[in-house]
């Protein structure tokens, strides 16, 4: 464990951050998190020494980790609690497709629907979190932002169609998976594999235990898309999950 405490850089709409930050509170570790704007989290990433500016990033006494996968190694070799591991079964293969195809494609959606007509709802839940200086900085870069994430993104006039379609079969899925009445997704217990799949379909749920990207207000096409999937098995999943797992700190029972 470092000496000071950790702390772990997020933008407070990032599904991805959302996922580590889940995984730092499984485990009772002590950690500040800060939030940096977007634009200037490039600067910031390459200054405190990542190989590259993706987001979350936890900075420790002498090094960094970057990317929520290896945030959860860490808070597995680090956790004051040897007997709540994140890691078993088949966990890491359902978390490898969680955040490549359906985190990838929530994402993109979101932002094909959003930035394109609607970016000034977006950017209060980029900037939220951050300090006044960064606000201010990430106000003068945010038209500039948004180019770039819609060019990073691939927004083109069919990304709304085919993410969709994409999140259809990552449902089917996830709902595959739970049909035999499990409780999680890989294993008898909680597990990274279902903090990788409930953190991005929290965008489509919502829940109201989430804290950061849920005060977000959608525009009437992202809403629509989102209403397709509401009475789904795999959303009241992952409302579920949230309400019995998302105060971590102490032990719960299975």
């Amino acid at each position: 464990m470092t000496k000071t405490k950790p702390r772990l850089v997020t933008f407070g709409i990032s599904h991805y951050c959302e996922k580590a930050r889940w995984a730092l509170d499984w485990h009772g570790i002590d950690y500040e998190e800060v939030s940096w704007a977007p634009g200037l989290h490039q600067i910031l990433a390459k200054r405190c020494g990542a190989e590259g500016t993706a987001l979350p990033i936890l900075l420790l006494d002498e090094s960094i980790i970057q990317g929520s996968d290896k945030i959860i190694d860490w808070a597995d070799k680090n956790t004051p609690h040897k007997d709540r591991t994140l890691t078993h079964s088949d966990s890491r293969t359902i978390e490898r497709r969680a955040d490549d195809a359906m985190s990838v494609h929530i994402r993109r959606l979101s932002f094909a629907r959003m930035l394109p007509q609607s970016a000034h709802l977006v950017k209060p839940a980029f900037l939220q979190h951050t300090t006044v200086p960064h606000r201010l900085a990430g106000s003068m870069m945010w038209p500039v932002a948004v180019r770039v994430m819609m060019r990073a993104y691939d927004v083109t006039t069919q990304a709304s169609a085919e993410s969709r379609d994409r999140l259809n079969v990552e449902l089917d899925w996830v709902e595959s998976m739970l049909s035999d009445g499990r409780r999680y997704l890989a294993g008898n217990s909680f597990s990274r594999a279902d903090i990788a799949v409930a953190t991005p379909l929290a965008h489509i749920a919502r829940p109201a235990e989430h804290g950061r990207f849920y005060p977000m207000p959608l525009n009437e096409t992202l809403r629509d898309d989102y209403a397709l999937w509401l009475d789904r098995p795999a959303i009241s999943w992952v409302r579920d999950l949230y309400r019995t797992r998302k105060s971590m700190l102490e032990p719960v029972a299975a």
